[in-house]
Order: structure tokens, then C-alpha cells, then sequence
């Protein structure tokens, strides 16, 4: 049986139709690449600092070393370091610590630890010194 006119005339509406809305889609879809494309970049061209700031590391306490200063914890991730910083008295450590971990000044420091601030300073600067040694030790040893 052939189709009739009518038959033939509906197929016709109904393909041209079919064709604008699928040259439609990938119009649509074309304009989505290109926004895409101008807005968007991909992973692998961020910057190392983006990506690092982007990353979550885990912390675990076998990761660092951890210091009770002023009822805050301070954590030291270099293990030699904080092996050092360990053979220092309590005072000085805490006074060392409270200056570059803390951020407090040697008054501030002196202060806390009811101490003057020539002393916090002289302190912080031999604790400095020992530190220094024990890693030319450390360094030496290896």
C-alpha cells in the first residue's frame, strides 16, 4: 500500500520538524562548549598554589609533634626539629614557641611567663642557638 498525499505531507512537517529541533540541540550544545571554554579551566592547567590551596590532607597525631603552650597546642611537622625544640628547658621552649608559633612578642611573652622582656629575648635567641647545634649535630650523626 502506498501512502496517500495527507500521509506524505504529515512525514514531511513531522521530519522538518524533527530536523530544527535537533539542529537546535547541538546549537545548544555547541554555545555550552563555547561558555564553557571561556569560563572554565581544566584541572591539570591550575597553578601548583590554586591546586595545593584546593587539596585536604589528612592530620594524623604520628604526622607531627604537638606542644602544650599557653593551653594551646602548637604542632611541629618536622620531626628533627621538634626533637631539638624538645631538649630545651620548659621556659625557653615556651617562650620560643610563643614567639614563632604564637606570634607574641618578647614583651608579650615576657609577660605571660612573668619574666622581663631582655630576659625573653636573650632566651629565645640561645634557645635559637642550641637548636641550631643540636641540628648540625643531627645533620652530622647522618
Amino acid at each position: 500500500m502506498k501512502p496517500s498525499d495527507f500521509q506524505k505531507t504529515i512525514q514531511c512537517q513531522f521530519d522538518c520538524k524533527l530536523k530544527r529541533v535537533v539542529k537546535g540541540i547541538v546549537r545548544n550544545y555547541r554555545k555550552e562548549l563555547k561558555r564553557r571554554r571561556n569560563k572554565e579551566i581544566s584541572y591539570c592547567e591550575l597553578p601548583e598554589i590554586v591546586v595545593e590551596k584546593l587539596a585536604v590532607w589528612d592530620e594524623y597525631e604520628s604526622d607531627y609533634t604537638a606542644f602544650d603552650v599557653c593551653g594551646i597546642e602548637v604542632r611541629v611537622l618536622d620531626d628533627d626539629l621538634a626533637e631539638a625544640i624538645k631538649y630545651l628547658s620548659e621556659k625557653d621552649r615556651e617562650i620560643l614557641l610563643m614567639y614563632f608559633f604564637l606570634g607574641m612578642s618578647d614583651t608579650e611573652s615576657g609577660d605571660r611567663l612573668k619574666i622581663n622582656r631582655s630576659t625573653s629575648f636573650r632566651s629565645r635567641k640561645n634557645s635559637l642557638e642550641e637548636i641550631k647545634k643540636k641540628l648540625k649535630e643531627n645533620m652530622n650523626d647522618e
